[in-house]
C-alpha cells in the first residue's frame, strides 16, 4: 500500500554489500526502509545521500502491513538542515540523541505529539547559533513527560531527594539505593523547569553537565531500558566546557 509519511532518521544499519536499512521514527510510528548503498544509479541511492542522524524526510513508500522493511518510492527533505550535519559540536549531539531515541521509542506506536515535539526540537537545534550546550539534557527531560515518566515537580521542596525508582520527590531516604542526593535533586529540578530559550541561563561546567546526563540516563534505564552501553555517550561527554 502506497503511503506518505514524515520520517526522522534514527539509525543507518548495513544490511549487506548492496543495501542499508534506515530505522526511522515517523508520524505514523517506527518504520524501517531498505535503500541501496551509494554508487548505484537509482532513486534509493540518492535517498542515502540525504540520510544522517536526525535528518527529517518526507517519504512516499510502499508500506506492507505485515512487513518489517519497506520500499521507498520517493523521498526528499522535509526540513533542510543548515548546521547539524556540518557543525563539529552539534553532530555528536545528533548522533547521541538519535541513538537515545532508537532505544526509548516504541516500535509501532503512533504518537503525533511526541513526533511533533522531536521534529520541532531538531529544527530549533539546527537554527540555534549559541547557548545550546544543555540542549540534549532539556530534550531528554521534556520527552520523558510524553512517555509518562515526568515526575510531579510540585512535590519538590528545598533539601528533598529524588526517588528514581518511584519517580517522586521526597523528604526521607527510601529503603533502596536508587535515589539522588539533595544536590543532584536540585540540579534535576532546575533542569525540569528550563525551556530551550532559557536553558543558557543555567550555567554548568562539563563535569556538572555530565553528572546531570548520567542521572537522566540512570532514570531512563530504570524505567524503560538499559542505556548503559550506548556507543555515543562518551563522545558527547567531551563536548562543551
Amino acid at each position: 500500500m502506497q503511503k506518505s509519511c514524515c520520517a526522522i532518521i534514527l539509525r543507518i544499519i548495513r544490511y549487506n554489500d548492496k543495501t542499508d536499512i534506515i530505522d526511522t521514527y515517523t508520524n505514523v510510528g517506527r518504520l524501517s526502509f531498505a535503500i541501496n548503498r551509494p554508487g548505484k544509479k537509482n532513486r534509493s541511492s540518492s535517498v542515502k545521500q540525504q540520510c544522517h542522524p536526525l535528518a527529517i524526510l518526507n517519504i512516499e513508500a510502499d508500506i506492507k502491513p505485515k512487513g518489517n522493511i519497506h520500499k521507498i518510492i520517493e523521498a526528499h527533505p522535509a526540513f533542510m538542515q543548515k548546521s547539524i550535519p556540518f557543525n563539529p559540536t552539534k553532530q555528536p549531539v545528533a548522533f547521541f540523541l538519535a541513538e537515545f531515541l532508537s532505544l526509548i521509542l516504541q516500535e509501532d506506536k503512533e504518537d503525533e505529539e511526541t513526533f511533533n515535539y522531536i521534529r520541532n526540537s531538531i529544527e530549533w537545534f539546527d537554527n540555534s547559533t549559541k547557548g545550546f550546550a544543555n540542549f540534549h539534557l532539556v530534550f531528554m527531560i521534556k520527552i520523558a513527560h510524553m512517555l509518562g515518566l515526568r515526575p510531579d515537580i510540585s512535590q519538590f521542596s528545598k533539601g528533598c531527594i529524588f526517588d528514581i525508582r518511584n519517580a517522586v520527590f521526597c523528604q526521607t531516604i527510601p529503603d533502596h539505593n536508587n535515589y539522588l542526593s539533595p544536590e543532584d535533586t536540585l540540579s534535576l529540578y532546575q533542569m525540569m523547569r528550563l525551556k530551550y530559550e532559557t536553558m543558557h541561563l543555567f550555567k554548568m561546567n562539563r563535569i556538572e553537565r555530565n553528572r546531570c546526563l548520567d542521572t537522566i540516563l540512570k532514570y531512563y534505564s530504570f524505567h524503560i531500558t538499559s542505556l548503559e552501553n550506548m556507543k555515543t555517550t562518551e563522545v558527547l561527554k567531551e563536548l562543551f566546557t
